[in-house]
Parts: structure tokens; C-alpha cells; sequence
């Protein structure tokens, strides 16, 4: 065959090729799969939510796991109280992921063994009132230990003529301190009055405060203090 020929029946061969090559979705012999279409992004960062939070009572009121939850979900001012402490809950952790290393990582295991303790309430007399008391003091701790409410002016009480106490009191309800001593920090509530003077309780701690002097036991240690004015801040 001529070489002309030859030339002309090759590019007829290779017309449709060529034409399929050109049109959109194909390279060269292989056919490309449509493009997919990706959820547009705003990488604005103010319109980015915030991280997803741990809840603090993982209860699904639609199908509840155990008696605690039915009766949660069953009374409405249990219900109420679950809803506030999802809200205080939320901003604790924030709290507590600015504050240090480690912090939220206690703070979700200490929720956890909270919320397993609830169970204790059914051994109670009166298991309702038992719940309502244990969802108030959680809130008002939440909020006593990570600054979630207003407070005074910090006390320091010297005990025993040289150990220190920083106490922080909180208007929270029922009314809260935070005492830190030697590195330890622990949550208190304002029981009932009795008597003269204030006294707070919690993690095995009594503060009882009689003017400018207060009569503690921290963990079983006694002391007696008296108020001294705070050194201001450096």
C-alpha cells in the first residue's frame, strides 16, 4: 500500500480516539468517574462550633437504662435540674480545658463515678428528695470549683498559728466555699444554720466560721483559725 494510503486509513482510525479523548470526563482511553461534590467549607474561624461536650447524665429519656433515669426523666423538676447541670457541666469543662493539662481529663472521671453514685439515692427514704439534693450540690460545686459564679473577696485564715486556708465564698445556692490549703482545694456547702455563725460541709471537711474566727476539721485534723487580711496580688 502506498504510503499516503497508509497515512490516510490510520488517521481514520484514530479520529474517533481523538475525539473521545476531548470530551469532558475521559483522558486519554480511560473514562474518569463524574466528579464528587464535596460539602463546601467556611474556614472562618468564628464560624467553626465548638468542640462537642461529654454530657453529664448520659441519659436518653426515650429508652432509660435503669430506675435512676426513669425517674429523672419522670419528674419534671428532677428533668430541670438535669437540664441545668448539662448547661453548668458544658461550661466546666470549657473551664477546665483552659486551665491546665489533665484538668478535663479529671473532671469527666470524676462526673462519671458522680453519676454512678446517683444509684446510692434508692436506699434513701425518700429517693426523690434524695436526687434533687445530690443535682443541686453537683451544680453548686461545678460552679464553686471552676468560677462559675459570682463570689467575695477571698478570706485567709491562719490555723494554728501557722498553717493557711484561702477561702473563696461563692452565691451559689445553696451558698459554697472553696478552701485550698497546701496545694489541696476542696468544696463546701452551707448547711442549715444552727446556732451562731456559718457552717459549711463537704469531701470531709467542716468550716464553721464564728466572726473573724473559724473552727475546722480537715480531715479529721482540728484546727483553729482566725482571719487575716489577704496579701494583694503580685
Amino acid at each position: 500500500m502506498p504510503h499516503s494510503a497508509r497515512l490516510l486509513t490510520a488517521l481514520i482510525v484514530l479520529l474517533p480516539a481523538l475525539a473521545l479523548a476531548q470530551q469532558p470526563g475521559h483522558d486519554g482511553d480511560a473514562i474518569k468517574a463524574p466528579p464528587v461534590k464535596m460539602a463546601s467549607k467556611n474556614n472562618d474561624p468564628a464560624s467553626v462550633p465548638p468542640p462537642p461536650w461529654v454530657q453529664a447524665t448520659p441519659f436518653d429519656c426515650n429508652k432509660p437504662a435503669n430506675t435512676i433515669e426513669t425517674m429523672v426523666c419522670q419528674d419534671d423538676g428532677l428533668t430541670r435540674l438535669d437540664n441545668r447541670l448539662e448547661k453548668v457541666f458544658a461550661q466546666a469543662q470549657q473551664a477546665a480545658e483552659e486551665n491546665r493539662p489533665g484538668a478535663l481529663g479529671k473532671l469527666l472521671a470524676e462526673q462519671r463515678h458522680w453519676t454512678r453514685n446517683l444509684r446510692d439515692c434508692l436506699h434513701n427514704d425518700d429517693p426523690h428528695l434524695c436526687l434533687g439534693d445530690t443535682y443541686i450540690l453537683r451544680i453548686s460545686e461545678l460552679q464553686a470549683h471552676w468560677g462559675l459564679a459570682s463570689a467575695l473577696t477571698p478570706l485567709r485564715y491562719v490555723c494554728n498559728g501557722k498553717r493557711t486556708i484561702l477561702a473563696t465564698f461563692y452565691r451559689t445556692r445553696p451558698a459554697t466555699a472553696k478552701l485550698t490549703s497546701g496545694g489541696n482545694t476542696v468544696i463546701v456547702h452551707q448547711e442549715p444554720v444552727s446556732g451562731s455563725g456559718a457552717r459549711y460541709q463537704g469531701q470531709n471537711v467542716e468550716f464553721w466560721i464564728k466572726g473573724k474566727e473559724a473552727s475546722v476539721s480537715w480531715k479529721g485534723e482540728p484546727l483553729e483559725c482566725i482571719s487575716q487580711p489577704t496579701p494583694p496580688a503580685p
